[in-house]
């Protein structure tokens, strides 16, 4: 059963709003100019993050020069690394390194090395023990994974909710070297929303959620990624419209095609109703749609922003960890990046984006519906969805169909 929405979110049209892109991640051998930066993403970025949009275009134009030197890394550096982000205060790719030969690789690439106590397979086991210990269903626990630029593993744990068997749980783990441990007053909550960067959805008579990308099987069928959580239930109908109207076509058809647990948090909406067709805009709510031009898996340090159809509906934060797992007391969802942006109820499954390419799927908060400063807001990476099914990212093309819009503009 899917956890319901906790806001209401407008009628929007889905998939014919909804973000495309073009397969692969484009790694463009020179990076763009400052100046062909989305509007959208300048004005996001320079708003949240409460700077100028010349700094916001410095960033962004500094954050795609790094992505073109990690392109440049040998293979098994950027495979062995403990860890690796966009360093915002020298606008530099930096990455963490345990000996001086990778040192010199990572400098002769053009990225800037960090000598760190840590290797990548020392990091994994502490994250391993964590797991272990938090097998047992560990009270207040919000959850943990590798912080890359801190070179440790953080453990989030709501102090309102510890028992007894929470205390055991830390005993177990003081004295832990490279484990820290953070408390707080919150827990973290999956966020249903709609499956386009902003337009929404409803499964079945349920309230709504996000379109995030839409995307072709190996025969061009028409589909759309979401959340997983707004596709639990199999072969459920899906709507454009509240109150059961405008359908569009069947989630998690056959029961294979929604994954809401230890693995991920994604699911696949089958576009099956004739009327409705793909769209390569990313609806950024009053300013330029951004044309997705790609996908890609989120650094740690980057700019992000996200579409949902809840006010203010497009925001933007920092990426600050990876592959995390949270733990919201019905699922565990492991494979999660964390951000500093805001979310509300009714984002769950709009798309994330750094720049022009797709980087993810809304999934949750990690302080709720409030929007703190620091980490809170968590998407599933986009890449992984795509690779489960083996869906390709529509990239344009002839659809035959009419875009629905939201009845009550």
């Amino acid at each position: 059963m899917r956890l319901r929405v906790l806001s209401s979110v407008s009628v929007a049209a889905v998939v014919a709003g909804a973000v495309v892109l073009s397969q692969g991640a484009a790694n463009a051998a020179d990076p763009p100019s400052p100046r062909d930066f989305p509007p959208a993403m300048v004005n996001g970025v320079a708003h949240d993050l409460g700077i100028s949009q010349e700094q916001a275009r410095k960033t962004l134009g500094e954050q795609a020069a790094a992505r073109v030197v990690l392109d440049r890394l040998p293979e098994a550096i950027v495979r062995q690394a403990p860890g690796k982000w966009f360093d915002d205060q020298t606008g530099a790719l930096t990455v963490a390194v345990t000996d001086q030969a990778t040192a010199d690789a990572v400098r002769a690439a053009g990225a800037r090395p960090a000598f760190v106590g840590r290797s990548k397979s020392r990091l994994a086991a502490l994250v391993a023990k964590v797991a272990a210990l938090a097998a047992n269903d560990v009270p207040g626990l919000n959850g943990y994974g590798v912080d890359e630029v801190r070179n440790d593993v953080l453990v989030r744990i709501n102090a309102t909710k510890k028992t007894a068997a929470t205390e055991e749980f830390l005993r177990e783990l003081r004295g832990t070297d490279g484990v820290r441990v953070e408390e707080t007053d919150t827990s973290p909550v999956q966020q249903a929303g709609e499956v386009n960067p902003g337009d929404g959805w409803w499964p079945g008579s349920e309230t709504a959620c996000s379109v995030g990308v839409a995307v072709t099987d190996a025969n061009g069928g028409k589909h759309f990624l979401t959340a997983g959580h707004c596709t639990n239930d199999a072969n459920q109908a899906a709507y454009g419209q509240s109150g059961q109207q405008n359908r569009i076509g069947t989630g998690n058809v056959g029961g294979s095609r929604g994954v809401n647990g230890r693995e991920g948090d994604m699911g696949v909406v089958a576009v099956t109703e004739s009327g409705w067709t793909l769209s390569t805009a990313v609806n950024t709510w009053g300013q330029s749609a951004i044309s997705v031009t790609g996908s890609k898996d989120a650094i740690v340090g980057e700019t992000v922003c996200h579409s949902g159809n809840t006010a203010p509906n497009w925001e933007c934060g920092r990426v600050t960890k990876l592959n995390h797992t949270m733990d919201y007391g019905s699922v565990v969802v492991e494979g999660l990046t964390v951000t500093t942006a805001c979310s509300q109820g009714g984002d769950s499954g709009g798309v994330w984006l750094a720049g022009d390419k797709a980087i993810g799927l809304h999934e949750g908060a990690i302080n709720g519906n409030s929007c703190p400063t620091g980490d809170n807001a968590v998407f599933q990476p986009l890449n992984e969805a795509l690779a489960k099914w083996n869906l390709t990212l529509y990239s344009g093309g002839t659809t035959t169909g009419v875009t629905v819009t939201n009845p009550g503009n």
